[in-house]
């Protein structure tokens, strides 16, 4: 396109350079933009509470529902954007490191075809792998677990009318709040 602004070699060369340090640039910015946020993900992953399911689910689950497994397809998606992040930090090492003859084709086009794999590969796994698809366990959790505390769960379902003993009791999820109270003060 540029052949006939650009007519010497030389010329070709520092144009094709310049553009690529400033591609480089940009990925490499990217990366050191995101790279705080996968390692806090990594920590969270490394930690599992129950607040910090709730917030990787947001990020790598569809619908930020419940997924078997979920801990392990998380994590394999969380170090596949790690290896994105330290393949372009090495491309950007190679690139700044080197002169443009000097700098071994090899290394860069590892650290390129990894750069740009692991990131594809991972948006492809969180999209079409078991993090991406409906799942009937996660509906039944999800339902199960709507808002209601397990003490709540265990107190009402040993309030229910007993087929055999006939003991009748209101369920504690369906009383008042200060009725709550007195039910546990009579007990």
């Amino acid at each position: 396109m540029l052949d006939r602004v650009l007519t010497k070699k030389s010329q070709k060369d520092l144009w094709f350079e310049v553009n690529n340090q400033i591609l480089n640039a940009l990925f490499t910015l990217m990366c050191l933009y995101q790279h705080p946020k996968r390692f806090h993900h990594l920590f969270l992953l490394c930690r599992w509470k129950p607040t910090d399911i709730s917030i990787l689910r947001k990020a790598y689950s569809k619908n930020g529902t419940y997924k078997p497994n979920e801990r392990a397809h998380m994590m394999a998606v969380v170090v596949l954007l790690h290896v994105n992040c330290f393949a372009q930090y090495a491309l950007c090492g190679l690139n700044l490191g080197y002169k443009r003859s000097e700098r071994p084709n090899v290394g860069v086009a590892i650290c390129l075809s990894i750069a740009i794999a692991a990131p594809a590969i991972a948006g492809l796994y969180a999209i079409f792998g078991p993090l991406g698809k409906e799942h009937e366990e996660a509906q039944n959790y999800n339902s199960a677990n709507n808002g209601i505390s397990l003490s709540e769960k265990r107190l009402s379902s040993t309030s229910r009318n007993e087929e055999t003993g006939g003991f009748v009791q209101p369920a504690l999820s369906s009383l008042p709040r200060e009725d709550k109270a007195t039910q546990f003060r009579t007990m």
